[in-house]
């Protein structure tokens, strides 16, 4: 059965049904209460529904007025530490600076997109910093990695820098106050790829996936069938590409996952949305069934861009699922 986040427009409710012997008992109390969060404020959700279908990066400015810009008062942030030896390789760590002395806080790794060309963990001014923020901000510590681009770099090397980080993050998170068994990663269009890509191939985590305790795969996209050309990123070889096969990939993962997209995306991501809720979820499957949400009058950029703002569709459920790890 599907553990379904549903969504409304103008707030969120949780309607969370049990899928398997280990549902969050958090989330189930949370659904059976009704638990609705503020959605996206009207002055917003009307510039997006005008936008339409499309992936826009002038989508931030719709959030910026509700937005909290770096640097922060209340976070500190470590910027452009080495996890590797490439010059991508650096990552920052997002701390509260009311975190107590000597405090174990949950991780939360956070993997931007960009279409495996582009993006960095600078994002646009505001996005993603928001995400590791909040992450700071309410019980965790934040990390925010930068990696290897296509076309100089193609599949795995994302994913095997991912792999780097975690690596990293377990030997080193505690000199700042977190938990190196208590890891939790986020990753946003390809970012959510290559998130499932590490979680999902023996190849490219070692086995080793110790301390990972989940996943937020937030508007992933594997294509139903090959297109013409090779893709910048996995090239031509179909099993790394297509959503049958990454899908049997996540679905013979064990621990909590979590789907996230926008009402707005472009139709191939709510495509592969809707085709993994049918694949690993469907009744009677033994396959991992996330948790699904889909966040109405939200665009493929202001469903990530929202955290930290008043508006909760999104970090109002997420936070649910976070307590449930």
């Amino acid at each position: 059965m599907r553990k379904l986040l549903a969504t409304s427009a103008m707030s969120l409710a949780l309607a969370l049904a049990a899928c398997a012997d280990g549902a969050d008992d958090d989330a189930t109390a949370a659904a059976e209460a009704g638990t609705t969060w503020p959605g996206v404020p009207e002055e917003q959700a009307a510039q997006i529904r005008e936008m339409g279908y499309v992936i826009d990066p002038a989508s931030f400015d719709i959030y910026a007025p509700l937005a909290d810009f770096p640097p922060y008062d209340d976070v500190t942030v470590n910027s452009d530490i080495a996890y590797g030896e490439d010059a991508a390789h650096k990552l920052d760590v997002y701390t509260s600076n009311d975190a107590a002395e000597g405090e174990s806080r949950p991780v939360l790794v956070y993997v931007h997109g960009g279409g495996f060309t582009g993006g960095t963990k600078a994002g646009n001014g505001y996005y993603p910093q928001s995400a590791t923020a909040w992450a700071a901000r309410n019980g965790m510590v934040g990390v925010n990695i930068d990696y290897r681009l296509a076309p100089a770099s193609t599949y795995p090397a994302a994913s095997a820098d991912l792999a780097s980080a975690i690596d990293w993050v377990r030997a080193n998170i505690a000199e700042h106050g977190g938990d190196p068994h208590h890891i939790v990663i986020w990753g946003h269009s390809a970012g959510g790829n290559i998130v499932a890509d590490y979680i999902s191939t023996e190849g490219i985590n070692g086995g080793n996936l110790s301390g990972v305790k989940g996943a937020l795969l937030m508007s992933p996209y594997y294509t139903l069938d090959m297109g013409e050309e090779p893709h910048v990123y996995y090239g031509e070889d179909a099993s790394l590409q297509t959503a049958a096969p990454a899908l049997e990939r996540l679905g013979a993962t064990t621990f909590p996952l979590m789907l996230v997209w926008a009402e707005y995306d472009p139709e191939v991501f709510r495509t592969f949305a809707d085709t993994a809720a049918s694949t690993l979820c469907a009744d009677g499957s033994e396959l991992n069934c996330p948790t699904l949400l889909e966040l109405a009058d939200h665009n493929h950029m202001t469903e990530g861009a929202s955290i930290g703002t008043v508006d909760e569709s999104f970090s109002g459920p997420f936070s649910v699922w976070l307590t449930g790890l």
